[in-house]
C-alpha cells in the first residue's frame, strides 16, 4: 500500500485539488456504506462540502472519498446486512483504477488531524494519480518527520496548534518541530 501522509486547511488542499486537477478531470466519490446506490460525486476539489474540516476526532476515520479520472467507471457494491436490510458498499477494493482521499483537517480551534492519500492498487492508472498527489504536496507543502505540512497548517503549528492523527492521543504522538526535509 503507498500513502501520503499530510496536514492540511481547506486552503492547504484546495492547492493541492487545483494542482491535481489540472492534469486532467477527477471524480471525487464518497465511500462508505449506506441504504441506496446515490453516492456523492464531485468533479470539482472546490466542490466537496466542509473540505478541510474534520468531521471525527480520529484523522484516520473521517470522510472518505475514492478519486479517478472522470471517464472511469465506478463500481458498488450490493449486499445484505446482518438484519438483512439491503445495503450498498463503495470502496477501493472494487474500483481498483482509484485513489483513496480522506481529508481530515481541522477539528475544533486548535487540532489539525492527519490525513492520507494512499491505495492498494497498482494498476497504471492509481500509480499515476498517486504521481500526480505526490507532485502536487511536494510544490507547495513542507515536509516534517516524513509528512506534509500545508502553509496554513505549518503557521497553525508554528502558533502552537496540534498536528496529531487524533484528538484524543496523547501530545507525545503530534507532530513536532524540525527542520524541514
Amino acid at each position: 500500500m503507498k500513502l501520503i501522509q499530510f496536514f492540511a486547511t481547506k486552503e492547504d488542499m484546495l492547492l493541492v485539488l487545483e494542482a491535481v486537477e489540472r492534469d486532467g478531470p477527477l471524480q471525487y466519490v464518497r465511500t462508505g456504506n449506506q441504504l441506496n446506490t446515490d453516492f456523492e460525486t464531485f468533479l470539482c476539489g472546490t466542490d466537496i462540502p466542509n473540505l478541510g474540516i474534520a468531521n471525527r476526532e480520529t484523522g484516520s476515520v473521517c470522510s472518505a472519498f475514492l478519486v479517478t479520472k472522470a471517464t472511469v467507471p465506478i463500481a458498488i457494491q450490493s449486499m445484505k446486512g446482518a438484519s438483512g436490510v439491503q445495503r450498498y458498499l463503495m470502496d477501493q477494493l472494487l474500483n481498483p483504477d482509484t485513489v483513496t482521499l480522506t481529508p481530515a483537517g481541522m477539528w475544533g480551534e486548535g487540532i489539525v488531524l492527519q490525513g492520507v492519500v494512499g491505495t492498494a492498487s497498482d494498476t497504471a492508472i492509481s500509480r499515476e494519480l498517486m504521481k500526480r498527489f505526490n507532485s502536487a504536496f511536494k510544490k507547495s507543502f513542507s515536509k516534517i518527520q516524513g509528512r506534509f505540512v500545508g502553509p496554513q497548517a505549518l503557521v497553525f503549528f508554528r502558533a502552537g496548534k496540534r498536528l496529531t492523527i487524533a484528538a484524543q492521543s496523547p501530545r507525545e504522538f503530534d507532530l513536532t518541530l524540525s527542520a524541514p526535509e
